[in-house]
């Protein structure tokens, strides 16, 4: 067997801060110019799935950065509504991006990279829940379905988008799609060994959130609407899944994992466009030295 490294790129949900992760991407690809054409897969999470379709697509990292421009993000979330009733947007703004960007009928099987893309199936009167981790592996059940649509599912967060053909976010079951990765990569399918794996993880920032008021008198109605953190169920949720795929992505791999993820001092929330500054600032502060040395000893390795 190859004894050639099998390398992953990651990346997290998180809305709009998705601009982050593509930002610190473009920046290291400025120092390591092959980091995407060595990568044999690329894995994303909602805003995480529009950066790792578009690269197995073949768009460079700048270019996928100037889809998170303020232009387009004020665009996607342009109207608000009452959150209580209906979804905060609607989609056909996120749709119509995409689709500038992407072939209507272009489908997963078409793509130049391996993907892994969480969402969750919500089910209907015929079909019960499940989770789906859409993926262009060889002998995929999932290959043939349309790049834009997956998209789309990963990507429709409750709350905040409608579900899409019977979908919801991805972040629901793996905001980080980091373990889902390493699992599909020992799979029969593709039967890479452990020490083989090297990946490379992109957060969207993060802060030390806590919940500071007494939660032990919570009903429904507080996990929904209290707004410290903003809808703290999800909040809860999504971190949560997030730290698992990350403490066990990193026992599994050791030193063949790495994460970038800035600390922010705010918390930001998916559609917050006005911090657009503050995550471009963030990235171009953030020092990537530790990672360039990463990548020089473990990405290119053989």
């Amino acid at each position: 067997m190859s004894d050639s490294t099998f390398n992953i790129l990651s990346f997290d949900g998180g809305g709009i801060r998705g601009a982050l992760s593509i930002k610190l991407l473009e920046k290291i690809q400025n120092e390591t110019p092959n980091i995407v054409k060595k990568s044999n897969m690329i894995s994303g999470t909602s805003t995480g799935s529009l950066i790792a379709l578009g690269l197995a697509y073949g768009m460079t990292p700048s270019e996928i950065s100037n889809l998170y421009s303020k232009e387009n993000l004020e665009y996607i979330f342009d109207k608000s509504y009452s959150q209580i009733s209906r979804p905060k947007y609607d989609n056909d703004h996120l749709k119509e991006i995409l689709l500038s960007v992407f072939p209507e009928n272009l489908k997963l099987k078409d793509l130049g990279k391996l993907v892994v893309i969480p969402t969750f199936y919500i089910g209907n009167e015929y079909n019960s829940w499940k989770a789906i981790f859409y993926n262009n592996l060889p002998n995929s059940e999932t290959e043939d379905y349309r790049v834009v649509d997956v998209a789309m599912a990963s990507s429709a967060a409750p709350v905040f988008f409608p579900s899409y053909d019977c979908h919801i976010d991805g972040g629901i079951i793996a905001t980080d799609p980091s373990l889902a990765s390493i699992i599909y990569s020992i799979d029969e399918e593709l039967g890479k060994r452990m020490d083989q794996i090297r990946l490379l993880s992109f957060g969207t920032g993060y802060c030390y959130n806590s919940i500071k008021e007494d939660t032990s008198k919570w009903g429904a109605i507080d996990w929904v609407i209290s707004k410290d953190p903003d809808l703290p169920i999800i909040s809860v949720t999504l971190e949560g899944n997030a730290q698992l795929s990350q403490i066990f992505s990193k026992k599994l791999l050791d030193s063949n994992y790495y994460r970038v993820n800035p600390k922010m001092d705010k918390d930001i929330s998916m559609d917050d466009t006005k911090s657009m500054d503050y995550l471009l600032e963030l990235a171009a502060e953030y020092n990537i030295k530790d990672c360039i040395n990463w990548i020089n000893n473990k990405w290119n390795k053989i």
